[in-house]
């Protein structure tokens, strides 16, 4: 696991140990991503600069040390991530080639030696990892970006003046002289929306983020006025449609295909030169991990837990009990309200963008917990999305076969007296759950289709505008055509939907900066891209029954822990905001919520802004998700504000930088 780094200037590098001297700061900048080494590469006629922070997980030698220039001097390659079926492509390149010297056993020689064999686009369509990837060709003076499949790994590209950067954090590339951190109110707006920031955009004017399963070909004559279009090389809507087909025609797996492939994930995840354990929830992802685990492991599998004093919230003692059956070496944090407030600090600065996922504390405590052990965890990210997890989708399905029973007119009739309803409260309490709950009733009633309700569910504020002092539109992003799955059922439909935005922006960037941000590296076996392309070979109707979601995943587990053990409502990885807020957290609120505070960025519509918080602190009700992402906005506007007065960006002797806090659409 790596942080890499770099930058391509049109017209080539004149001062060679300036350009050094950037890359530098912006490589180390990304130490906690690769605390083990460092290495740069420097072209100063074509203009390109490429660097990368190591974390040491294959081949601990130097021989493993990045940037990695194949044997024939041709490509030169920087990786964040890792390539699980090296050992297959390492023996067909030996094939081909009759035979290999190698310099290590790394799956980045490897990687490195698949591409100068088979040109970047074959050798990463034939890769099975995570990763984010940068690749320049010597000869044809071009750089590839890459990213993994489902987008387990970060990459962000963009302009610094004339300058073409890239970096796995956006921290890296605050560090180049000519960056312009320019807050995208479009970027803005969809957070207050969602709660993330979604897809394509960053917080950051001029920034983009590589998608999920693209690659990015980038000339050494670009300039910031050509366009840059990435390419797909996998698509989970073509994965999604192929494995309908499947089912149409009969191909669909039955459990002991399931298990032998989640077996063989889980064995490649567990490959490494350093000790490997097992973030355990107690639900089925993380105890179905785990017992696989423990069937390839001779020596006792370490595990680690969060758990939550509120009862409500604490899934530990399932944890535990799962552990003890296992027979796993098991650790065990409880988290108080002044550990959170204490991590919450941290978050804007580990994750660079406005988040506001408040499982992100808990996954950053636990993950500094596990790496006091161990260097991999593996985790069970995915099956929510991937076997019918949530609840909601199959109360969604519940609530639309009941809908069809009550007559139109009458559907119609009471959807009219709801609006006439909702509008008063909506200009009396702003932005609240009640609100919400009013627009879906209202959606259901109106035949509102199942992808339809989940957006709306999905999207925490559905009236953005009025946040904003600034013009914005009131769009659902999540009504985007590329996230609509249309031939498909109702649970297929909020599955795609959710696994196309929610699981790689929200999910995956969470588990990332939270695991890197302590030099831990954790792995999904369940997101291994065989194990998504066999999800969709199962009908949803064979992923649940009733209010029981992940069937083909209990089966498996079932044969390693005792139903009992792990068959209970799901319960979420979440922490106890409201109630914090309402107590720990107040002070912290209440400072960030001020009219001087709100007003400091220019962005928001104090007014709207300070009333809900107003309703919330004067009565204690009135709770709002759209209240929480408001609250780490303004965290993390302070600490962009802070980092840029102490220096800790290039460029940051003219005070603030008022560009820092203007908006660009």
């Amino acid at each position: 696991m790596c942080g890499i780094v770099g930058f391509l200037s049109p017209g080539g590098i004149s001062d060679e140990h300036s350009a050094l001297g950037v890359l530098t700061a912006m490589r180390d900048r990304l130490i906690h991503r690769g605390p083990d080494s460092s290495g740069s590469w420097i072209d100063p006629a074509q203009g390109l600069v490429l660097g990368a922070r190591r974390l040491s997980i294959l081949d601990r030698s130097p021989a493993g040390n990045q940037p990695f220039v194949s044997s024939q001097g041709r490509y030169v390659l920087a990786i964040n991530g890792e390539i699980y079926n090296f050992p297959e492509l390492r023996a067909e390149i030996e094939k081909v080639r009759g035979g290999f010297f190698w310099r290590g056993h790394s799956d980045t020689e490897v990687l490195t030696e698949a591409i100068a064999l088979w040109g970047v686009e074959k050798a990463i369509s034939r890769a099975n990892g995570m990763f984010a990837v940068a690749v320049w060709d010597r000869h044809e003076c071009e750089l590839w970006l890459v990213r993994d499949r489902i987008g387990k790994k970060p990459l962000y590209y963009g302009w610094a003046g004339d300058t073409f950067v890239f970096a796995s954090e956006l921290k890296a590339l605050w560090q180049h002289p000519d960056f312009s951190a320019t807050i995208s109110v479009e970027a803005l707006a969809g957070f207050l929306q969602l709660g993330y920031v979604l897809g394509e955009q960053a917080i950051f004017a001029g920034v983009k983020r590589l998608p999920a399963g693209n690659l990015l070909r980038v000339d050494r004559r670009a300039s910031r006025k050509d366009g840059l279009w990435p390419t797909p090389y996998w698509r989970l809507r073509d994965v999604a449609l192929a494995g309908i087909e499947a089912q149409v025609s009969g191909q669909i797996p039955d459990e002991e295909e399931l298990a032998n492939l989640l077996e063989d994930a889980v064995a490649r995840r567990m490959v490494a030169d350093v000790p490997v354990g097992s973030l355990l929830s107690g639900g089925i992802d993380s105890s179905l991990i785990t017992a696989l685990m423990r069937e390839r492991n001779d020596q006792q599998v370490r595990t680690f837990t969060i758990g939550f004093e509120a009862a409500n919230w604490n899934e530990a003692k399932h944890a535990k009990a799962v552990a003890k059956h296992l027979g796993t070496h098991h650790e065990e944090l409880y988290v108080s309200a002044a550990d959170f407030r204490n991590t919450l600090r941290e978050v804007p600065q580990i994750c660079d963008e406005p988040f506001a996922d408040d499982s992100m504390i808990p996954t950053i405590l636990v993950s500094r917990m596990a790496q006091r052990s161990v260097t991999v965890a593996l985790s069970g990210d995915g099956g929510d999305e991937l076997f019918v997890g949530y609840d909601r989708y199959t109360a969604v399905d519940r609530l639309l076969a009941r809908r069809e029973r009550i007559p139109k007119i009458i559907r119609s009739l009471v959807s009219n007296l709801n609006d006439a309803l909702s509008r008063p409260v909506a200009q009396r309490w702003g932005s609240t759950k009640l609100e919400r709950r009013l627009a879906l009733l209202s959606y259901l009633l109106r035949d509102g289709d199942a992808a339809g309700f989940s957006q709306l569910v999905m999207s925490q504020q559905h009236s953005v505008s009025r946040l904003l002092d600034v013009p914005c539109g009131d769009q659902l992003l999540l009504s985007d055509p590329a996230f609509n799955l249309d031939r498909s059922t109702a649970i297929d439909r909020m599955t795609f939907l959710d696994a196309m935005t929610y699981l790689v922006d929200d999910i995956l960037f969470k588990v990332d900066r939270a695991s890197m941000s302590t030099s831990l590296e954790v792995r999904s076996p369940l997101l291994d891209y065989r194990v998504i392309e066999m999800s969709w070979r199962f009908p949803s109707a064979m992923k649940c029954s009733g209010t029981m979601g992940k069937l083909p995943l209990r089966k498996v587990l079932y044969r390693h822990v005792p139903q009992s053990l792990v068959d209970r409502p799901k319960m979420g990885f979440s922490a106890p905001v409201e109630i914090w807020v309402k107590g720990e957290l107040r002070d912290w609120a209440e400072g960030l919520m001020t009219r001087e505070m709100l007003a400091d960025t220019g962005l928001l519509n104090v007014g709207v802004c300070r009333k809900l918080w107003d309703d919330f602190a004067s009565s204690g009700r009135g709770w709002s998700p759209a209240l929480w992402n408001i609250l780490m906005f303004q965290a993390w506007h302070q600490e962009m504000r802070s980092m840029r007065r102490s220096g800790a960006c290039a460029g940051s002797s003219d005070g603030d930088r008022a560009l820092m806090y203007s908006s660009a659409r």
